[in-house]
């Protein structure tokens, strides 16, 4: 079995794309992993690419942003300005793919450093993703990763999104 880089570990790879309800599409993750390293290195044509031109993202963390909802690909360009602008590092790291049929689900380690300082900031956020033609159509931000696994209908599952290491 081969090995892959995912969320800042070497891990098996079909553990890096099981998920809670059964493997996850592998060219989906690799999707979502391409657009997650874009955004951390900061390549924001790179980052438009993997979006489709009518995407629609509704960001986790949407209450330090000006908008809610951001549109086609000039919002996915406001979106990485406006979430990055009040930070002087702010990375994204997927720890886990969840299978939720016609979507997948992502869960995400934020690390963030303020400006001028040495404070660190963390947090756990989720994705909820949906891919059509090899390009991200729409992506719903949650806050709290239990909440993104009962929008995409695994609320049974939330409790074990805890365990993850």
């Amino acid at each position: 079995m081969s090995s892959r880089r995912v969320g800042g570990s070497e891990r098996n790879e079909s553990e890096a794309v099981h998920g809670l309800r059964g493997t996850v599409n592998e060219s989906d993750t690799e999707l979502i992993e391409r657009m997650l390293r874009e955004w951390n290195e900061g390549h924001v044509d790179a980052l438009v690419e993997t979006f489709d031109p009518e995407v629609e993202v509704r960001p986790a963390l949407s209450t330090f942003l000006a908008s809610m909802v951001y549109r086609g690909h000039e919002g996915i360009r406001r979106w990485y300005a406006e979430t990055n602008e009040p930070w002087a590092e702010l990375q994204a790291e997927p720890e886990r793919f969840i299978d939720a049929g016609e979507r997948t689900v992502v869960i995400i380690a934020l690390h963030a450093r303020v400006p001028g300082g040495r404070i660190d900031v963390g947090a756990r956020i989720a994705h909820v993703v949906t891919i059509h033609d090899g390009r991200i159509v729409r992506l719903d931000g949650f806050d709290e990763p239990d909440a993104a696994l009962a929008a995409a209908g695994l609320t049974e599952r939330a409790e074990a999104s805890r365990a993850i290491p």
